[in-house]
C-alpha cells in the first residue's frame, strides 16, 4: 500500500501534464515559439506541482500545509488556464516559490545519510 501511494505521487504531475494539451493545443499542433512558449509554462507548473507533494517549507506542519497548497493551487492555475497572460503571471510567482521551496526543503528535511557499511571482523 506504502508504495502505492508513493508511486500515485510520482506519477501526479505527469498525469496533469497529460490534460493541458486540452487548454494549450500549441503544444501538440503548432510548431514554433508559441509551442516552446507553452512547453516552458507546462514543465514550470509540473515542477511546481512536484514540489508540492515532495516538499517541505516550514516545519509547522500548518504552515506547511498552506505553502504547499498554495504553491500546488498557482502551478494548475499556469498549467490549465487558457488565458495565457494569467499563466504567465502566475509562472512568475510559481518558478520562484518551486526555487524557495527546494531549497527550504534542502535545510528542513535534508537527504538521509547512507548507510554506513560494518567492517568486516
Amino acid at each position: 500500500m506504502r508504495t502505492m501511494i508513493e508511486a500515485l505521487k510520482l506519477c501526479a504531475p505527469i498525469t496533469f501534464m497529460t490534460f493541458a494539451i486540452f487548454t494549450r493545443p500549441s503544444l501538440v499542433v503548432n510548431p514554433g515559439w508559441m509551442q516552446i512558449s507553452d512547453m516552458l509554462l507546462v514543465a514550470i507548473a509540473t515542477c511546481g506541482v512536484t514540489c508540492a507533494i515532495f516538499g517541505r517549507f516550514v516545519a509547522n506542519r500548518g504552515s506547511d500545509v498552506m505553502w504547499r497548497a498554495a504553491l500546488a493551487l498557482s502551478s494548475l492555475v499556469v498549467m490549465f488556464h487558457p488565458d495565457g497572460n494569467v499563466s504567465l503571471a502566475m509562472a512568475a510567482i510559481v518558478l520562484p516559490a518551486t526555487v524557495y521551496g527546494v531549497v527550504r526543503h534542502r535545510r528542513i528535511a535534508p537527504p538521509k545519510s547512507e548507510p554506513q557499511s560494518q567492517p568486516a571482523s
